[in-house]
């Protein structure tokens, strides 16, 4: 199987060859290895020490797609967050091979990979930060705290947060695919030479989203769109019955209508035609069906080459549902002097914006109209 243009059986062996060499040296072994027709690969193995953020940028360079290959059992926290934080500022990958340990610092800089990647039999562990006095460890405070604030920035919730600093300095938590799941934690699994992406297996997280973006698109957005609402009612059993299956009666009530909470206040804010069209677009970005199977017109008889360019691009579908049913809103419900103008401005709007074949042009034409009309609440 490919990921990303990349082989997978070939990527496992190529790595595992890169890394057979001495790591009994007190810092950490930053390696380089270019792989033909593969991404390259920057492998982290042993204890993490001072310097080693230094050495891995000098590793990485200017490079601009790259998988961070980790065998560590840790090391300074410090140096861990600076690495975390360069590789997903770069959007890098992070990879723990079948077998291999990455604990406590070295499970931070996992956990940074804009694509995570893992086995079943990976051992990824977590536990408090900790400093050592008259040779006992304690907690650190300050240290769990830093750990709080740039999980936060990676977008994790408070359940992951608490996992990854729960077990005692001692201790370890192992993360398994199926808790990464329940956390809200996307990762790749590396099985045998396949790979299971999270769009094979998502998150609860991922489920309660979508649960919620078909309540929104049911309740909220119909007017609008005009969807196949059968469609729609099998999106939002499939939805709820799978996240309650990863998390669990409580977690999921509570995961799903704090994400209902949010796309709320997004509603406020940025006006219910922009929701409503943001949220047909991320379900659809999932490969899910939402009930919208077409634009506003018939596509048979589609005859200019703008008509036909909409009708080719799934992205326009909603927004200009969206659009014609404003329009013909406004037309029936506005008192005479105001819809005249409206109406007027749209005309012109309708004959300045020919885009033409040109995708870009008219998904941006349409966002900037609906932008200007999101004020304008049809029932």
């Amino acid at each position: 199987m490919k990921v990303g243009g990349m082989d997978c059986s070939r990527f496992v062996i190529a790595i595992l060859c890169a890394i057979a060499w001495n790591s009994a040296a007190a810092a950490a072994e930053v390696k380089f290895v270019e792989i033909p027709d593969a991404v390259d690969f920057v492998i982290i193995k042993g204890e993490i020490v001072q310097g080693d953020s230094e050495r891995f940028l000098d590793a990485v360079g200017n490079r601009e797609k790259v998988a961070v290959y980790l065998e560590s059992p840790g090391g300074l926290l410090r140096e861990a967050l600076k690495i975390g934080a360069e590789i997903r500022l770069r959007n890098y990958g992070t990879v723990v091979d079948a077998g291999d340990e990455c604990f406590s610092a070295c499970g931070l800089i996992w956990v940074s990979g804009a694509r995570r990647y893992m086995s079943p039999k990976s051992l990824i562990g977590f536990h408090a930060a900790y400093r050592e006095e008259a040779g006992e460890f304690r907690e650190s405070g300050m240290a769990n705290a830093e750990i709080g604030s740039f999980l936060t920035h990676l977008g994790l919730r408070i359940e992951a947060i608490r996992f990854f600093t729960v077990a005692g300095p001692n201790d370890f938590l192992l993360l398994t695919p199926a808790r990464a799941r329940e956390l809200g934690i996307d990762v790749f699994l590396l099985d045998g030479g396949g790979v299971v992406t999270p769009g094979d297996a998502p998150t609860g997280d991922r489920y309660a989203e979508r649960w919620v973006l078909y309540s929104i698109l049911r309740s909220q957005c119909q007017v609008y769109f005009q969807p196949d609402m059968a469609v729609i009612a099998v999106g939002l059993e499939e939805a709820f019955a799978r996240g309650n299956e990863v998390l669990g009666g409580e977690q999921w009530v509570n995961i799903w209508t704090r994400l209902l909470d949010q796309w709320v206040g997004e509603i406020r804010s940025r006006g219910l035609v922009v929701v409503c069209v943001e949220a047909e677009q991320f379900l659809r970005d999932q490969g899910l069906e939402t009930g919208v199977d077409g634009p506003s017109f018939d596509c048979a008889k589609a005859e200019t080459p703008t008509e036909r360019t909409m009708c080719a691009d799934q992205k326009l579908w909603a927004k200009d549902r969206a659009m014609n049913s404003i329009y013909f809103w406004i037309r029936d419900n506005v008192q005479a002097d105001v819809r005249k103008g409206i109406l007027a401005v749209q005309r012109h709007w309708l004959a300045v914006n020919d885009c033409g074949t040109d995708r870009g042009c008219l998904n941006s034409v349409y966002e900037q109209r609906l932008e200007e009309l999101k004020l304008v609440v049809i029932q």
